[in-house]
Protein backbone atom coordinates (compact mmCIF):
# COMPACT_ATOMS: atom_id res chain seq x y z
CA UNK A 1 0.00 0.00 0.00
CA UNK A 2 1.40 3.39 -1.09
CA UNK A 3 1.18 6.32 0.93
CA UNK A 4 1.12 10.12 -0.31
CA UNK A 5 3.21 12.16 0.77
CA UNK A 6 0.65 13.98 2.29
CA UNK A 7 -0.65 11.06 4.67
CA UNK A 8 3.01 10.14 5.50
CA UNK A 9 3.28 13.55 6.54
CA UNK A 10 0.12 13.83 8.88
CA UNK A 11 1.24 10.63 10.53
CA UNK A 12 4.81 12.10 11.34
CA UNK A 13 2.76 14.69 13.14
CA UNK A 14 0.84 12.07 14.79
CA UNK A 15 3.56 9.85 15.81
CA UNK A 16 5.66 13.04 17.05
CA UNK A 17 2.66 14.13 19.29
CA UNK A 18 2.49 10.92 20.90
CA UNK A 19 5.84 10.24 21.77
CA UNK A 20 6.30 14.06 22.79
CA UNK A 21 3.20 12.43 25.35
CA UNK A 22 4.93 9.04 26.02
CA UNK A 23 7.91 11.00 26.72
CA UNK A 24 6.20 13.22 29.75
CA UNK A 25 5.48 9.82 30.93
CA UNK A 26 1.35 11.89 31.75
CA UNK A 27 -1.58 9.86 29.99
CA UNK A 28 -1.82 9.04 26.46
CA UNK A 29 -4.92 9.55 25.07
CA UNK A 30 -6.93 10.86 22.19
CA UNK A 31 -7.88 14.14 24.34
CA UNK A 32 -4.09 14.77 25.60
CA UNK A 33 -3.05 13.41 22.02
CA UNK A 34 -5.96 16.72 20.61
CA UNK A 35 -4.08 18.97 23.11
CA UNK A 36 -0.38 18.15 22.06
CA UNK A 37 -1.35 18.94 18.34
CA UNK A 38 -2.84 22.08 19.79
CA UNK A 39 0.24 23.12 21.05
CA UNK A 40 2.50 22.06 18.16
CA UNK A 41 -0.13 24.12 15.81
CA UNK A 42 0.69 27.48 18.19
CA UNK A 43 3.95 27.37 18.06
CA UNK A 44 4.70 26.30 14.82
CA UNK A 45 6.47 29.02 13.18
CA UNK A 46 6.08 27.69 9.42
CA UNK A 47 2.49 27.94 7.65
CA UNK A 48 2.68 24.66 5.37
CA UNK A 49 4.11 22.50 9.00
CA UNK A 50 0.67 24.48 10.74
CA UNK A 51 -1.60 23.52 7.75
CA UNK A 52 -0.53 19.32 7.97
CA UNK A 53 -0.46 19.56 11.78
CA UNK A 54 -4.43 21.19 11.37
CA UNK A 55 -5.14 18.26 8.72
CA UNK A 56 -3.62 15.71 11.67
CA UNK A 57 -6.00 17.18 14.13
CA UNK A 58 -8.71 16.87 11.69
CA UNK A 59 -8.15 13.14 10.70
CA UNK A 60 -7.83 12.46 15.33
CA UNK A 61 -11.06 14.25 15.33
CA UNK A 62 -12.95 12.03 12.62
CA UNK A 63 -11.23 9.08 14.27
CA UNK A 64 -12.53 10.16 17.81
CA UNK A 65 -16.41 10.29 15.99
CA UNK A 66 -16.03 7.00 14.00
CA UNK A 67 -14.95 5.26 17.65
CA UNK A 68 -17.57 6.71 19.41
CA UNK A 69 -20.66 6.04 16.56
CA UNK A 70 -18.87 2.42 16.50
CA UNK A 71 -19.78 2.32 20.20
CA UNK A 72 -23.14 3.93 19.99
CA UNK A 73 -24.21 1.19 17.45
CA UNK A 74 -26.24 -2.16 18.76
CA UNK A 75 -23.74 -4.93 18.88
CA UNK A 76 -24.45 -7.26 15.37
CA UNK A 77 -24.02 -10.81 15.32
CA UNK A 78 -20.60 -11.27 13.27
CA UNK A 79 -22.08 -14.77 12.85
CA UNK A 80 -23.74 -15.65 9.77
CA UNK A 81 -25.43 -18.79 8.25
CA UNK A 82 -24.03 -19.83 4.45
CA UNK A 83 -27.09 -21.85 3.87
CA UNK A 84 -30.29 -20.05 4.97
CA UNK A 85 -31.59 -20.10 8.62
CA UNK A 86 -32.54 -23.62 8.55
CA UNK A 87 -30.58 -25.70 10.88
CA UNK A 88 -33.26 -28.96 10.65
CA UNK A 89 -30.98 -31.52 9.13
CA UNK A 90 -33.89 -34.59 9.76
CA UNK A 91 -33.08 -38.27 9.81
CA UNK A 92 -32.48 -38.14 5.97
CA UNK A 93 -29.02 -39.37 5.98
CA UNK A 94 -26.51 -38.02 2.65
CA UNK A 95 -23.77 -40.51 3.36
Amino acid sequence: MKMSKHQKSIDEIIGEAALTLLQRSGPVNTHALMAELQNMQMQATDEEYRTAISMALKEVRTSISLGQQQRNEPEKDNVHPLFGNDQSSGNSRKH
